[in-house]
């Protein structure tokens, strides 16, 4: 049994570089609002996150680890035909710190991580039924990998590999001020030739994630989300080793969001993991966002 503990440990640390990232994107109440064409979004993201401990196959490593992560998101909302359209650019930074693994401490690591680039393309796009309108959007999602890496550190706000995510976002009226919101994400993962010791290969399956909303609307300033994500697959492989860390995760969220004036929004959630199978147990996650129409 000794000896299965550190043989775990020791896969951990190996493959830790890309352990530590989002899987897919996270949504905030209200993102598949299609716009006005010709309306321009900069929104800034806060997050901070506190994790701990560890789960490789549901049991506990003594771990913890700290992060602060920005993010800049540029949207234009244009039209192809007679479809809304936002090209978009995220651009990741910030740092990951305090991490210790079984005693162990790792590096801290900060600047850029990987910008991601894609547009969502509405198939559904109703504004005036019910409170929050009805709509649904599809969007592909593609991760350049150009941010912080190095082969010799364990922890890295990039992953040395291009990633892929495909989300179907889904919002549906329901009775008076209340609306439902559905997302679905596959993602897909290209390899990276630099993990573990730095020469050996890691290999990502598909994983998936599924978000919900139930919305409240007091006014068209104000409103309110309940929101649950569950994420799962992801099995990695080091240089063909299973590295026992296939990802199963729920996390209950709530938010609140509130227009400071005719163009600026201000975005609050807390988020807690309630069940985890493999990956770091966020604790408390708090994640803030100001976002500015022109």
């Amino acid at each position: 049994m000794f000896f299965t503990h550190l043989k775990k440990i020791a896969a951990l640390v190996a493959s830790f570089t890309t352990l530590h990232s989002a899987y897919a994107v996270d949504v905030n109440a209200g993102d598949y609002t299609a716009l006005p064409v010709g309306t321009d979004v900069a929104a800034l993201y806060y997050q901070h996150g506190e994790s701990d401990g560890y789960y490789v196959n549901g049991d506990k490593i003594d771990a913890k680890s700290q992060s602060d992560i920005g993010i800049l998101r540029l949207i234009h909302f244009t039209q192809i035909g007679n479809m809304t359209v936002d090209p978009q650019i995220l651009l990741p930074f910030g740092t990951v710190y305090n991490t210790r693994v079984a005693g162990q401490h790792l590096n801290d690591a900060s600047g850029i991580a990987d910008p991601i680039i894609g547009a969502t393309f509405w198939l559904v796009n109703q504004p005036k039924a019910g409170v929050s309108g009805r709509y649904v959007g599809l969007t592909p999602l593609i991760y350049l990998p150009v941010g912080q890496y190095n082969k010799h550190d364990s922890v890295n706000l990039g992953e040395n590999r291009f990633k892929y995510d495909l989300q179907l976002g889904w919002v549906e009226p329901l009775y008076k001020n209340w609306s439902a919101e559905f997302y679905q994400d596959v993602v897909f993962y290209g390899n990276n030739d630099q993990a573990g010791n730095g020469s050996q290969t890691l290999k990502q399956h598909t994983s998936y994630q599924t978000q919900a909303n139930l919305r409240y609307d007091f006014n068209p300033k104000q409103r309110v989300a309940l929101g649950y994500s569950a994420t799962y697959g992801g099995k990695q492989e080091l240089d063909g080793v299973d590295q026992n860390t296939q990802t199963k995760t729920q996390q209950v969220r709530f938010e609140y969001q509130q227009m400071l004036n005719a163009r600026t929004q201000f975005s609050a959630q807390l988020t807690s993991d309630t069940q985890l199978e493999s990956g770091f147990k966020k604790q408390l996650g708090a994640n803030f966002r100001l976002l500015y129409l022109f």
